[in-house]
């Protein structure tokens, strides 16, 4: 089950002294706010009332509850991590909500390597030359945590060829510290480049179900297939999460008496193989090697002084009174279904306490185990306060959330990024839709694009019955403030009159003009209307998907044209992975909207406020067209 964040209702602490009553609040990402109001208004009793606060997301809500204009948000680990950086005694981490499987764990999972008692491995440097078994390339556990382990003890570093891009000098030196793996996934978001160092690399696919694809899905490969590729595959360790390796070996999960499946191996012939280099048996506790934390709630300072204990039983009645709610998807929004518990903690701790205890600061921080190089950088130009203020929010979220390169935020005066970019004092910046006649693109090129709402078109429409002569001579009534309405104008005088051209500076609206210039969402609205065409034909109102005149190119990422292959590569996997996790409706939108209005007041900051995501395509406007449409060349 994919586990994000924990906009969680019932989270508050006492905000008034001044009656019998307690009055609590929680702040809740704008996204879910209609389902927390929806959840507890019908809530409130006698003796305690809830207060659903909103923020832009739960970056914004730790501003908010840091202020204390609210006292309590639920937040995944890496969300703390956050929180640690904004002030780490401002915060206090008094609760978990956890799976009732594994209710007495104190952690979501913990990453092991178990290992063949036959392999012999008695120091972590036995592990260099073995066959080793993982769950994916990138992956936490099965990856970045025996990366980090072995990087922190001198056993490993990245090779020394800087002709190569940072991973495949790490995928070089991986393949070289184990002579066989199977380690699946995508090695870099380029085909051609994944299959050549896939090809370059050999022995990283060699214990796979398909060695030649090693891709997902692979019986050798997630955590159950990692134990086994070790079990029935030939490896010699694996890295993978302990309730995994109880699940295979018929051992009891978690704090269970028995077990509860049957086991698929011997459980005597393995071992764990722990930190300090000892090793001791699966059949009794593991050492790990780091843990995830649970998602948690976190309070202001406050709770530690004021009352906690009563607190924390008032919510953990609350969110089980909550999973009788009838809309179970309501109750799912905000976190609350039948197979968790919310869990008092009996020690309340500040953020980076308890991600030190974790070994989970290290995971997110691994990368100063190797140090970092300017190929590790992406300089994001900027041009005001307020996309300065954006671009440093996204890069302490995209840095928690494993996005790399990481970004760095440079402001240059206005209208000077493109020539920043050529001269190579940033790495990339955004063109705005609406900006491309500002600038100067040579020798720079976009590599993502944004997507915008596919509901939205720009349309032209007219009364029913109009004829085609009168079309072609008729006027234009339109909102000459709306770019891209006034670019479905331009576009549409373009067929209209196709011996004469009129630039966007001289398009002049009509108030009396027979045809209007409007977005398809306001479509409803009108009676007695038809769409007018490319063709200047006329069909229905409904028709709009096909019959309209948009015509704006969306706003892109631009880069040196000089870039070398990989360095573009790792630029646009980073904006790509931006997008997945924090775009509209994505995993983790709630924790940073990278989409959508920043700042009251502030439209377009960074990204156009419409846009769902970024794609390698533009779409059907090529930039030289649209250049050419409104007198550019």
């Amino acid at each position: 089950m994919k586990i994000e964040i924990w906009t969680f209702l019932g989270f508050l602490i006492l905000s008034s002294a001044s009656s019998d009553k307690l009055f609590y609040k929680v702040c809740v990402p704008s996204s879910v706010f209609p389902a927390c109001n929806a959840l507890l208004t019908s809530r409130a009793n006698e003796k305690f009332a809830i207060d659903c606060i909103v923020g832009r997301d739960r970056y914004e809500c730790l501003d908010i509850i840091k202020k204390q204009g609210a006292d309590l948000v639920a937040l995944d680990p890496e969300d703390l991590y956050i929180a640690s950086k904004k002030g780490n005694e401002d915060f206090t981490v008094f609760a978990d909500i956890r799976t009732k499987e594994l209710e007495k764990s104190e952690y979501k999972y913990e990453g092991i390597i178990i290992a063949r008692k036959s392999a012999g491995i008695k120091s972590l440097a036995d592990l260099k030359g073995k066959k080793s078994c993982h769950t994916g390339y990138g992956r936490a556990v099965g990856y970045k945590v025996p990366i980090l382990k072995l990087k922190k003890h001198g056993l490993f570093k990245n090779d020394d060829d800087l002709s190569l891009s940072p991973s495949e000098r790490e995928i070089k030196a991986f393949s070289e510290f184990f002579t066989k793996s199977c380690l699946v996934g995508k090695y870099s978001m380029n085909p051609e480049v994944n299959e050549k160092m896939k090809k370059t690399y050999p022995n990283l696919c060699a214990l796979c179900e398909d060695p030649k694809k090693c891709d997902y899905p692979d019986k050798f490969s997630g955590y159950d297939g990692a134990i086994l590729c070790l079990d029935k595959n030939g490896g010699d360790v694996a890295f993978t999460k302990v309730r995994y390796v109880q699940k295979y070996f018929g051992l009891p999960v978690g704090h269970a008496e028995k077990s509860l499946t049957e086991a698929q191996g011997n459980p005597n012939d393995y071992e764990y193989v722990c930190e300090n280099g000892g090793t001791v048996p699966i059949t009794g506790p593991a050492c790990t090697w780091a843990q995830r934390p649970w998602p948690l709630v976190l309070g202001n300072k406050e709770f530690r002084d004021k009352n906690l204990e009563k607190l924390q039983e008032i919510l953990k009645d609350f969110y089980e009174e909550v999973k009788t709610d009838k809309n179970k998807e309501l109750a799912k929004k905000l976190y609350v279904e039948d197979d968790r518990k919310l869990i008092p903690r009996v020690k309340t701790l500040q953020p980076e306490e308890h991600l030190v205890n974790a070994q989970y600061k290290d995971l997110i921080e691994r990368q100063i185990f190797n140090g970092t190089t300017d190929d590790e950088i992406i300089r994001l130009c900027v041009t005001n306060n307020v996309e300065l203020k954006k671009c440093k929010v996204l890069s302490e979220v995209a840095f928690s959330r494993d996005v790399r390169p990481n970004f760095k935020c440079i402001e240059i005066e206005q209208g000077g990024c493109p020539d920043a970019l050529r001269n190579n004092k940033v790495d990339a910046f955004i063109v705005q839709t609406g900006d491309y006649s500002s600038y100067n693109l040579d020798k720079i090129k976009p590599i993502m694009f944004e997507k915008i709402e596919d509901d939205e078109k720009f349309v032209v429409v007219a009364d029913e019955g109009i004829e085609q002569s009168e079309i072609r001579k008729a006027t234009l009534n339109f909102d000459t403030t709306d770019l891209k309405i006034n670019d479905a104008a331009l576009f549409f005088l373009s067929k209209q009159n196709k011996e004469e051209k009129e630039c966007i500076n001289t398009l002049k609206s009509d108030p009396n003009g027979k045809l209007k210039v409007m977005s398809s969402k306001e479509l409803s609205k009108q009676v007695g209307k038809v769409l007018v065409c490319v063709d200047l034909s006329t069909k229905p109102l409904s028709e709009y998907k096909d019959c309209h005149f948009s015509y704006t190119v969306p706003g892109a990422v631009y880069v040196n044209q000089t870039l070398k292959p990989y360095r573009e590569d790792a630029i646009k996997y980073a904006f790509l992975t931006l997008s997945n996790k924090f775009g509209r409706d994505k995993p983790f939108e709630t924790s940073f909207k990278l989409f959508g209005e920043f700042e009251k007041g502030e439209k377009n900051i960074l990204f156009n406020d419409k846009a769902v995501e970024l794609v390698e395509s533009q779409g059907a406007v090529k930039i030289a067209d649209y250049k050419k449409l409104h007198c550019l060349n």
